[in-house]
């Protein structure tokens, strides 16, 4: 059988102590309001603030505070009344207040800070009226039962009773729950004054009433001074300084009844009883609905101006809120002749991430890159996600050469270190680009645009974080012009193609070609891959020119077909690009068919550095590839870092050694070595494979003794135009 856990002697001592609190709470106030407002039977007072204290304690501590209104209740009591009367007043108080602090809890949502109209609702008309309404049952007729209370006056206590426990509820219950929020009030210079003016306000008008007013009613005092300063307090300062104006009202209040009248008494008129009790009741709800309707309005417009200036999935200042930030901090550095650093930040392998674990784990690594930005810095710096992958970073410092160099490095320290996800360890770094205030630009665009290309400069080097510098400016110009001249070359036929041949070892046959992409401008220049290439890549004409390149490999194979020639296979190169371009497969079947390509003499190139890129996603398209007939190489291979189990599955026909080992096969063992372990390997998996960037005689004559199968270089041939390149067609290679 189970045993239930005994309580610590922690939270024992914590019971006690707030049972003992609030115990005495409830005693003093209620002895207070017994010299106050005593109205019926020596027990039944007309404004009972205890139960206020029993309010709170219950819905704040729970079972601690019940125990104290229980023992609050006792201790009182049993000084004017019969022990027995005592106890069962005790419990009447004990309950109501139990019913008062749990029943909230079962009627979610509920703020116990009474700043919803929906919680002071469940609150003050729910709660309150149902547990004032059992205290005053027990208490009444407890009272009466044991001759305490004479009959004609149960109905009058009752009414009287239930009133006071609910008039002491919002008098005492809405300050003390709010009294943790008491950082809401507003405290400039000017509210402080508008404060003080208001309370002075409500005296001096008190006064007023009392000295021109005969007879004086205090519930006329609260109708006309009490509520509008209530209900002004409560437009102006919250639910905290309605509940506080709330508080200074009804002690004034009473003050005035204590003054004029020596306190509510037995003699005190039934109706002027119940017309104070009223209004004050009033009072008390209409300044908690109104503090509670202004607070739901704050809170929506925090979350409004939250949606529009924050990242939703972040948090973090959207790149509208940094724009203006970044504007509001240049100006200030200008002021105060300080920098301004910006850092702009794009992780590395994020889009790998994302494409291969899908958005859902990728959302969740931004999130981790988010808090990690932000418990680097400072309170003061700024870090804002600006979409994407991208986050930037605004330093405030004194005047400093590459100040921000330490932070950049943290950051990126920060940001490497792996991280858990599920049962998956990830890990990615980032490239940071900084660009400094006034030195690299005096405007927020301007300081943007520069740190954006120092962030591509740290990206292409893998330096973790680059400063702009004016050669940066000079490349990025050249690179607009290319992508200008690139993105009009194709629609002026600028692009052409080479080929160059593929060898067979064994027979000295040219069996294959690669199609090398060239630009010929208007000028006469050529324009070798590795200028342009690159910008295709990062503008993504890179598409575009490969579907290019593509149709016009098969439509040159096809015409030397057609001129009697014997062509042998043409290879075309693919990039990451393209591997992700969702038309990729569609692009071929059309190609295919509207030139009438044969597929078996159609190869596609693909990097191995590319292939790893989503490996999974790539697999999938060279295998679809493959089915229509194509092969597929895989190129530079040695330089991607695959493994074993991935070369096995990918659906390849062939491999080709990069130029980086070739080159040093006859000087260097190591690249000597992996040569031939790519040879051995290749044939062991069915492979063909394919050396290229060889040179020389002697780089062949080891290639053949290995048992390289074709090699690719200048000792065949450089790149040809399509006419010289046929001539080869019929030669025997010897060397």
């Amino acid at each position: 059988m189970a045993r239930l856990p005994l309580p610590g002697p922690a939270a024992i001592r914590r019971f006690a102590l707030i049972t003992g609190l609030t115990a005495l709470a409830y005693a003093l106030v209620g002895w207070l309001s017994l010299k106050l407002s005593t109205y019926i039977a020596g027990s039944v007072a007309a404004v009972w603030l205890a139960a206020g204290v029993g309010a709170m304690a219950s819905l704040r501590f729970g079972w601690a505070g019940v125990a104290g209104v229980l023992l609050g209740s006792f201790a009182l009591n049993n000084q004017i009344l019969l022990q027995e009367d005592a106890v069962r007043i005790a419990l009447g108080a004990a309950a109501g207040a139990w019913i008062m602090g749990f029943l909230p809890r079962y009627l979610q949502p509920f703020s116990a800070s009474l700043d919803y109209v929906s919680s002071v609702a469940k609150f003050a008309l729910v709660a309150a009226p149902l547990g004032c309404a059992l205290s005053a049952l027990a208490g009444v007729f407890s009272l009466h039962f044991y001759g305490d209370l004479p009959a004609a006056m149960v109905l009058r206590g009752l009414w009287v009773w239930w009133l006071g426990d609910l008039l002491g509820v919002f008098l005492i219950a809405p300050l003390l729950l709010t009294v943790s929020r008491w950082d809401l009030l507003p405290t400039n210079r000017a509210a402080r004054l508008e404060g003080m003016v208001l309370v002075v306000g409500m005296l001096a008008l008190t006064l007023a009433m009392m000295h021109y007013a005969e007879p004086l009613r205090p519930a006329e005092i609260v109708l006309f001074v009490m509520m509008p300063a209530v209900l002004w307090a409560a437009l102006r300062f919250s639910v905290t300084g309605a509940s506080l104006a709330i508080f200074l009202a009804a002690l004034i209040v009473m003050g005035v009844t204590y003054v004029s009248d020596g306190g509510i008494s037995g003699t005190t008129q039934p109706r002027d009883v119940f017309a104070l009790q009223v209004s004050m009741i009033t009072m008390a709800l209409g300044g908690l609905f109104v503090a509670a309707a202004l607070a739901e309005r704050r809170y929506s417009e925090v979350r409004l101006d939250m949606l529009a200036n924050h990242d939703p999935l972040t948090g973090l200042p959207n790149r509208s809120y940094f724009q203006d930030f970044l504007g509001h901090a240049l100006a200030r550095a200008q002021r105060e002749k300080s920098q301004v650093s910006l850092l702009f930040i794009d992780l590395d392998r994020f889009k790998h991430i994302n494409d291969s674990q899908g958005h859902e784990v990728g959302d969740q690594v931004l999130g981790i890159v988010a808090r990690r930005l932000d418990e680097q810095l400072r309170a003061d710096d700024f870090v804002a996600r600006l979409g994407g992958d991208e986050f930037a970073v605004i330093l405030n410092h004194p005047p400093a050469s590459r100040a921000a160099s330490r932070v950049a490095r943290k950051l990126n320290q920060a940001l490497a270190e792996p991280f858990k996800l599920g049962q998956r360890r990830y890990a990615i770094g980032a490239s940071i680009g900084i660009s400094v205030y006034p030195d690299d630009g005096l405007d927020a665009n301007t300081l943007l645009r520069q740190a954006d290309l120092a962030m591509y400069q740290a990206k292409q080097r893998r330096s973790g974080f680059e400063y702009f510098s004016d050669d940066l400016n000079t490349i990025a110009q050249q690179q607009l012009t290319l992508e200008t001249g690139l993105r009009q070359a194709l629609g002026r036929n600028e692009l052409a193609l080479m080929y160059q041949p593929k060898v067979d070892l064994a027979s000295g046959k040219v069996v294959g070609l690669e199609a090398l992409i060239r630009w010929l401008t208007r000028s006469g220049n050529i324009i070798g891959p590795d200028q342009f290439i690159p910008v295709a890549e990062e503008t993504g004409l890179i598409v575009p020119i490969g579907r290019w390149a593509a149709r016009a490999a098969c439509v040159q194979w096809i015409a030397w077909r057609d001129a009697g020639f014997n062509p042998p296979p043409v290879a075309i190169n693919l990039s990451p690009h393209q591997l992700s371009d969702a038309r990729l497969i569609d692009d071929f079947d059309g190609i295919l068919k509207e030139t009438g390509m044969d597929a078996a003499y159609l190869q596609l190139e693909v990097t191995e550095s590319a292939a790893m890129e989503n490996p999974a996603r790539t697999f999938d398209i060279l295998e679809a590839l493959r089915q229509r007939g194509l092969h597929i190489y895989i190129d530079d291979f040695g330089t991607g870092h695959s493994n074993l189990g991935q070369l096995k599955r990918m659906p390849i026909d062939a491999l080709k050694i990069d130029k980086s080992f070739v080159n040093d096969v006859l000087t260097d063992n190591d690249d000597a070595e992996i040569a031939i372990a790519i040879i051995r390997l290749s044939h062991a998996l069915n492979l063909r494979v394919v050396a290229e960037g060889v040179e020389t005689v002697e780089q062949v004559a080891f290639l053949k003794q290995n048992g390289c199968d074709e090699i690719q270089g200048y000792v065949v041939s450089k790149p040809l135009t399509p006419g010289k390149v046929s001539e080869l067609f019929a030669l025997d290679f010897t060397f």
